[in-house]
C-alpha cells in the first residue's frame, strides 16, 4: 500500500503540473526511500521502463536547495540563481462552509502566493444579524471531508430578509504564509476577521497527500451529495417566496400546499433524491401560477 502511494503522489504532481509522463526530461532520485528498489522499479515502469537518474547525493542537493532559496529571498544577483523561479503555493483549497456543509473555495490548491480573493455571500433566514464564518482547506466539496483550520463571528450585519445583506468574504495570504480571513457587511460596514499561521491546525504534507487522494476517490460519492444540498437550496428559497405571497395575499389554498411542503422537508429521510426535491420545487411553482 505505501508503495502505491508514493505512485499516487507522483501521479498528483504531473496533474498538478499539467504534464504527462512522456514530457518528464529527467526522473532524478534523491531522498532515503528511492533507495528502495521496489520503488526504483515502480517509477521505471510507469515511465515506460525509463532509466532513473541516482547520482545526487541527496544531503548535497538539500544543503544546495537551501543556499538557492536563501540567496533568492536575500536578492542575491548571480549566474547560478538568475534563472531560477521558486515559488510558494497553497498546498489545499481554502474556502468557507455555506448551508448545507457546502464548501464554498475562495483560494484553489497550488495557488502561488501572496494571494488576495474575496467573494460575495449572503444571508440564510430572515432578519438575521449575525453570522458564524467557518474556514477550511481542502479538496472536498463537503466540508465534512475537510480540515477545519478556524471560525469567527461577525455581528452587525444588515437586519433584512434573507439574500439581501451583502457581506464580502477576503482571503489574504501573505509571503509568510499567514492566512486573514475577513468579513463586512457592504451596508452597515460591520467588521470581523480571523489570522491563522502557517503552524495552527495546518496538515503535514503526509496529511495533504492523503486529502488530495481522498478527494480524488471520493469525487462521484461528493458529486451526488452537492446535487442533493443543491436542489434542496433551490426548494427553501421557493418555499419562503410562496409563504410570503400566502400570507400577504391570504390564501388559504396556496398556505395550505406551504405546511405540506415544509413538513415534508422537515421530515425528509437520508434517501431523499434530487428528483423528489426538484418534483416539491416545481408543485410549489405550479400552485402558485393558479392561485
Amino acid at each position: 500500500m505505501h508503495f502505491k502511494r508514493c505512485i499516487d503522489t507522483v501521479k498528483a504532481v504531473l496533474v498538478d503540473a499539467k504534464t504527462k509522463p512522456a514530457e518528464v526530461g529527467d526522473i532524478v532520485l534523491v531522498g532515503g526511500s528511492t533507495r528502495i528498489v521496489k520503488v526504483q522499479s515502480m517509477l521505471s515502469e510507469y515511465f515506460g521502463g525509463r532509466e532513473l537518474c541516482k547520482s545526487i547525493n541527496p544531503d548535497e542537493a538539500v544543503a544546495y536547495g537551501a543556499a538557492v532559496q536563501g540567496a533568492i529571498l536575500m536578492g542575491s544577483r548571480s549566474s547560478a540563481t538568475q534563472s531560477l523561479l521558486l515559488v510558494d503555493v497553497t498546498p489545499l483549497s481554502l474556502g468557507i462552509e455555506l448551508t448545507g456543509k457546502v464548501m464554498s473555495t475562495l483560494i484553489k490548491r497550488n495557488t502561488p502566493v501572496p494571494v488576495r480573493k474575496t467573494k460575495q455571500y449572503s444571508t440564510e433566514e430572515d432578519y438575521q444579524t449575525g453570522v458564524d464564518i467557518l474556514v477550511f482547506e481542502g479538496e472536498r466539496a463537503v466540508t465534512d471531508g475537510n480540515n477545519l483550520l478556524g471560525e469567527f463571528h461577525i455581528s452587525g450585519i444588515e437586519r433584512a430578509k434573507r439574500g439581501v445583506p451583502k457581506i464580502d468574504v477576503t482571503f489574504d495570504i501573505d509571503v509568510n504564509g499567514i492566512l486573514t480571513v475577513s468579513a463586512m457587511d457592504v451596508t452597515t460596514k460591520a467588521r470581523a476577521n480571523i489570522t491563522i499561521s502557517n503552524s495552527k491546525g495546518r496538515l503535514s504534507s503526509d496529511e495533504v497527500d492523503r486529502m488530495v487522494m481522498e478527494a480524488e476517490r471520493m469525487k462521484r460519492e461528493d458529486a451526488v451529495r452537492l446535487a442533493i444540498i443543491e436542489a434542496r437550496n433551490e426548494l427553501e428559497p421557493a418555499l419562503y417566496q410562496v409563504a410570503d405571497i400566502a400570507a400577504a395575499t391570504n390564501n388559504a389554498d396556496l398556505a395550505a400546499v406551504v405546511d405540506a411542503t415544509r413538513t415534508w422537508l422537515d421530515d425528509a429521510p437520508p434517501t431523499t433524491t434530487v428528483a423528489m426535491l426538484r418534483a416539491k420545487t416545481s408543485a410549489l411553482q405550479a400552485a402558485l401560477s393558479e392561485a
